[in-house]
């Protein structure tokens, strides 16, 4: 059975048994050997192990094996142990692996001082290159736990189960975390558990009991490694083992309405492959997803990929071609569990190839004009020997949510906990604004496209869909930043408007069916004071405003220009024509027929607002535009 958590993530440096031949002469104790390494059952390979010792005592993979085993299943103490008695063994024909092996084993403990000294006992020369690359990596673990940085976690107790739960998603207003849980019959079970998804909601003070999302979503398979996007309207996750399956684990969606989750859809090919994927995550524009697969061309075993995204009308995804991430995310090690933050520039993942503390530490890259820079260790004892990964961060980039062992617990298991990041592993903070989509002449919600862009390049910071039962959108922007929103839906008048993330946070759109005399305010259109000139911000609008009677070409209007009251009632009157007719022939010029976009200035004569104040006048100033 496939599992989606990232179970076998150790480091090994140390060179494989199996490409040279074994130490032992003893056919007896070779048959014990090689009857460990083809059982199943954790009990049988102790046993079998045990006897190959017991043949042989110079037995050296044998005493490696066994190690492994216990050190695998947290009898970390017994394992070292049994890899010190082969060190000191002086009939061990392998003594620099073993030493090798035992220094490695001290490392992923956390005894950084104890792996440093072992590994400056190897005198092989055969081995030198690889003794230099240990002590590269045991001494700046050993410095990244002498330089903690601050942390103060909070365990999250009624998020956590009594089972192991990992990889954390959060919705960007933090109403809801859910996590990858792996249910067995009892906690203290050896069974390996099948993995479901769970979920929690804020009450406004802290997140309630988590539960199982519900039998739409979780199977008798494996489920997990989910995420939501920006606006927790979609759910991406991981299922293994399914008949429609590509790959041995495939991505899927699901869709939320209202309260409820569409079924769960195969995202196809190419996202998904023959191979293993996993961890996705949605960038917060909707335009980039961000996952975990062992497709060729890999760097290592595992490596972060990402391709782009498409919504259509009806809110399915198209995902192009993936691509690999590269140097310097990917090492030939695992790299995995990828977050890009709602910055869209801030990626945290996971990694047991970077120079870290043990097992999978988390690190962070920032993305700079679209290359991601050397990935940073976010220190300790964030990261420790032990794992750490499902890193995510909330929108404000003040908290940080992962999947920890609990060392209060008896079993060590994995629990989600909470904790307040430290400024210089911070991403840029943002802010929700939410919206809510009604029809003009019904009042009732609307399906529609969301855009939100950047009024300079119109390059798209956000696209999603409104929600079909509710109406309602969210978007996450950086703070104090002005943004271009623009509304679409078929058979309707589309909604321009401006979002200013540092004071707009609801508000609620009403799109006019396209009728004769429905009109809508083009508020992405600027001219400098006094002028009938175009910012060139303005140039996203005119597309929008182009793409629009392109999409309908029975629709005729007219552009109307009007001012506040400034000035003399000629001179506004001449300003708002000569403005209206500088957005005609920008449409024109955009192959626009001209008999389709008549022009007009009203001057101050038609004001929306009081002129009596900056804010009334800035109103007044305006360029709208009628259905003929």
């Amino acid at each position: 059975m496939k599992h989606i958590f990232l179970i076998s993530l150790f480091l090994y440096l140390a060179v494989g048994v199996l490409c040279q031949p074994l130490s032992t002469k003893s056919l007896k104790a070779k048959t014990y050997y090689q009857d460990a390494i083809a059982s199943m059952s954790i009990v049988q390979k102790e046993m079998y192990l045990k006897a190959a010792i017991k043949k042989d005592k110079n037995f050296v993979e044998a005493y490696w094996q066994l190690a492994q085993l216990y050190i695998n299943y947290k009898k970390d103490s017994v394992g070292i142990a049994l890899l010190q008695d082969i060190v000191a063994n002086p009939k061990n024909i392998r003594l620099a692996e073993s030493q090798i092996k035992l220094a490695e084993q001290l490392y992923l403990i956390g005894n950084y001082k104890d792996a440093i000294q072992e590994t400056l006992k190897i005198m092989d020369p055969v081995f030198y290159k690889q003794k230099t690359d240990l002590l590269t990596i045991f001494n700046e673990a050993n410095r990244l736990r002498n330089h903690p940085v601050p942390f103060e976690p909070r365990l999250l107790w009624k998020v956590s189960t009594p089972f192991d739960d990992y990889f954390p998603s959060i919705t960007a207003n933090e109403e809801i975390i859910s996590t990858t849980v792996l249910v067995k019959s009892s906690p203290e079970s050896k069974e390996k558990g099948q993995e479901d998804i769970y979920w929690s909601f804020n009450d406004g003070n802290d997140f309630g009991l988590s539960r199982p999302l519900g039998t739409s979503m979780n199977t008798d398979g494996n489920e997990g490694s989910q995420s939501f996007s920006s606006d927790g309207r979609y759910m991406f996750f991981v299922a293994c083992d399914r008949k429609e399956n590509i790959g041995s684990c495939d991505i899927y969606y699901a869709i939320r309405q209202g309260d409820k989750w569409s079924l769960p859809i195969n995202a196809g090919k190419p996202l998904n492959s023959e191979y293993w994927e996993s961890n996705p995550v949605l960038s917060v524009s909707g335009d980039e997803l961000f996952f975990t697969s062992n497709r060729p061309p890999c760097l290592g075993g595992k490596d972060i990929w990402h391709c782009k995204v498409q919504i259509t009308d009806n809110g399915l995804l198209n995902f192009s071609q993936p691509e690999n991430v590269g140097i310097p995310i990917n090492t030939a090690k695992n790299d995995y569990a990828p977050f890009i933050h709602f910055d869209n520039q801030t990626l945290y993942f996971c990694s047991n190839g970077h120079l870290g503390l043990g097992r999978g530490d988390v690190f962070m890259s920032l993305r700079i004009n679209g290359i991601f820079q050397t990935p940073v260790n976010l220190g300790y004892p964030i990261n420790t020997h032990r794992d750490e990964f499902g890193f995510v961060i909330n929108a404000k980039g003040d908290k940080a949510y992962f999947a920890s062992e609990n060392q209060n617990s008896k079993l060590h298991d994995l629990d989600i906990y909470e904790v307040p990041l430290y400024e210089a592993i911070r991403p840029m903070p943002m802010s929700c604004f939410s919206g809510t989509i009604l029809d003009e002449i019904t009042e009732k919600p609307l399906q529609a496209k969301v855009e939100m862009f950047n009024q300079i390049d119109g390059k798209i910071s956000y696209h999603s869909i409104s929600d079909r039962t509710t109406g309602n959108f969210s978007a996450v922007l950086p703070e104090s930043t002005q943004y271009g929103l623009l509304i679409q839906k078929n058979g309707y008048v589309f909604i321009s408007d401006t979002i200013n993330a540092s004071i707009d946070t609801l508000k609620t759109f009403y799109l006019h069916p396209i009728v004769k005399g429905a009109k809508t305010t083009l508020k992405n259109i600027f001219f400098a004071f006094n002028s009938y000139n175009l910012e060139q911000k303005s140039y996203s609008e005119i597309t929008h405003l182009c793409l629009f009677l392109n999409a309908n070409p029975l629709v005729s209007i007219k552009i109307v220009g009007h001012t506040d009251n400034i000035g003399s009632t000629s001179y506004n009157k001449t300003l708002s024509e000569m403005r209206a007719q500088a957005v005609r022939q920008a449409l024109i010029d955009k192959g626009i027929d001209k008999e389709r976009v008549l022009s007009e200035g009203l001057g101050s004569s038609n004001p929306i607002a009081p002129n009596d104040t900056n804010d009334g006048r800035s109103k007044n100033r305006r360029v709208e535009f009628i259905i003929l």
